[in-house]
């Protein structure tokens, strides 16, 4: 027949069709098979297991920098330098605490920081005091640091010498028997004892007993 070539040509075409369409099958089961055993990429919801997170390396960022000393504790901040306080910035203190005790150096007394050895001779120690009077007035000098104590005394002393009468210098001298620099300092002692309650120590070693502080105190203002 006239067809019969063109009818083999058709199923040699077929064949070579099916032959193709089986190699091609194969290939992609192959592919598919080698492209299971490999493991997928992470998508945008999987992260990578061993990746911390941002959260995490924000805290681990947040504890290192307390630990390294970015903020330092008090203990371990570098000492600032203190100016040291001004000579004599609390004697104002110091006077108005002796006058509240009940020590009274009178309305015509006055009180300065300067050179002891002007009115009252070369005065050692780190804090010294010096009274005196001139034309009715009383004068206190302090240089250096002064005590409490020696505040006390020096302030004591312009109130004895104001207004103790001669009866009770002598009474409180026989009493210190010498131990006192002067008759003066040995009743000032006693004001002192008397009203802020400790011995001055600031002339001599006379130390004035109660009692007799007691006495002075009563007294200080006679006129006889």
């Amino acid at each position: 027949m006239v067809d019969e070539p063109r009818n083999r040509l058709t199923r040699f075409s077929r064949l070579a069709w099916v032959l193709a369409l089986a190699i091609c099958s194969g290939a992609t089961a192959l592919t598919v098979s080698l492209a299971g055993s490999a493991p997928a990429p992470p998508t945008a919801t999987q992260p990578i297991a061993t990746q911390p997170t941002a959260t995490h390396g924000t805290h681990n960022a947040a504890r290192h920098v307390v630990a390294s000393g970015v903020t330092p504790s008090a203990a371990s901040a570098t000492p600032v330098a203190v100016a040291p306080p001004a000579t004599n910035a609390a004697l104002p203190a110091l006077v108005a605490q002796v006058q509240a005790s009940g020590i009274d150096p009178g309305s015509n007394w006055s009180w300065i920081v300067g050179n002891t050895s002007t009115y009252c001779g070369p005065i050692s120690g780190a804090g010294t005091g010096c009274t005196y009077g001139e034309a009715g007035l009383e004068h206190t000098i302090f240089s250096g640091v002064p005590t409490l104590a020696l505040v006390a005394h020096e302030l004591a002393n312009a109130e004895t010498q104001n207004d103790a009468v001669p009866g009770l210098l002598h009474q409180v001298a026989t009493a210190a028997a010498g131990t006192s620099w002067s008759p003066t300092d040995a009743v000032a002692s006693c004001l002192v004892e008397h009203f802020m309650g400790f011995q001055d120590d600031a002339a001599g070693t006379w130390q004035c007993p109660p009692a007799l502080a007691a006495v002075v105190a009563e007294n200080i203002h006679d006129t006889y």
